[in-house]
């Protein structure tokens, strides 16, 4: 009989194609289905909730797999960190309901973008992005501010040709303490490159090289994204379902 496992993930991006499998390259959809099939010996593939672009980060990555192995649930959490990449870690394991599927389900996720505004410090160098300019900051709150709670156009900020580019934001803060920037937003589903892309437009009125409303009337399809902001800052932190589907520990 079949049971279906859920996964919370964490990994550090760098080293990785992204979240999925690709032929040739590293991702880390790949590095869990060997880890897998290394303690069940079934050719399994797990679906993630989030497909993360190569160099970004996870901290609360959801996945979900089907096996019939009898390893108790609460215990594949140990049995794959056992044989996954030191940059790949399962938080937490447990047995999910036979209808959960990670990708089709999430109700909420949340991105952050770490931002340090100094001089390059090399061993974080692959963990955020620094940027040693002087800062509008206020500016730059004001603009994240805008797109809270809002419906909007973001065909700007994505290579992508969906039938509709809209999303509707529930949560858009940029939160500045010292040196260092984080910038956090929430939805139900995002479009490739968007948040890089909004980060790299907050930069460019934090630098003054565009105005607030400059920022505002790229989500009318006027003016264009000058900056995207690299992978490296770019964390998946929480996804969240409309079922309590992950058991309390």
């Amino acid at each position: 009989m079949k049971r279906n496992i859920g996964l919370k993930l964490c990994y550090v991006g760098t080293n990785y194609s992204g979240w999925q499998i690709q032929k040739g390259v590293r991702t880390i959809q790949g590095e869990v289905k060997k880890a897998i099939h290394k303690i069940t010996m079934e050719d399994i593939l797990p679906h993630g909730a989030s497909r993360t672009d190569a160099g970004v980060h996870a901290i609360g990555q959801i996945a979900n797999f089907f096996t019939t192995s009898e390893i108790p649930a609460e215990r594949f959490k140990f049995a794959l960190n056992s044989v996954l990449p030191d940059d790949i870690k399962v938080l937490k394991s447990w047995e999910a309901p036979e209808d959960f599927d990670a990708r089709k389900t999430p109700n909420e996720k949340t991105y952050k973008y770490i931002i340090i505004n100094s001089d390059p410090i090399p061993f974080l160098r692959n963990l955020a992005l620094f940027v040693k300019n002087e800062l509008d900051i206020q500016a730059m709150i004001k603009s994240a501010e805008f797109l809270k709670e809002k419906e909007l156009d973001f065909s700007t900020f994505t290579p992508e040709k969906e039938k509709s580019t809209r999303r509707f934001i529930l949560e858009s803060k940029l939160i500045h303490k010292g040196k260092l920037i984080i910038y956090s937003i929430k939805a139900k589903s995002f479009l490739r490159y968007m948040v890089r892309n909004i980060v790299g437009a907050l930069l460019m009125v934090g630098l003054k090289k565009m105005t607030q409303e400059e920022f505002v009337d790229l989500f009318d399809g006027k003016g264009k994204v000058l900056f995207t902001a690299p992978p490296c800052g770019l964390y998946l932190t929480q996804i969240k379902y409309k079922k309590e589907i992950i058991k309390k520990s």
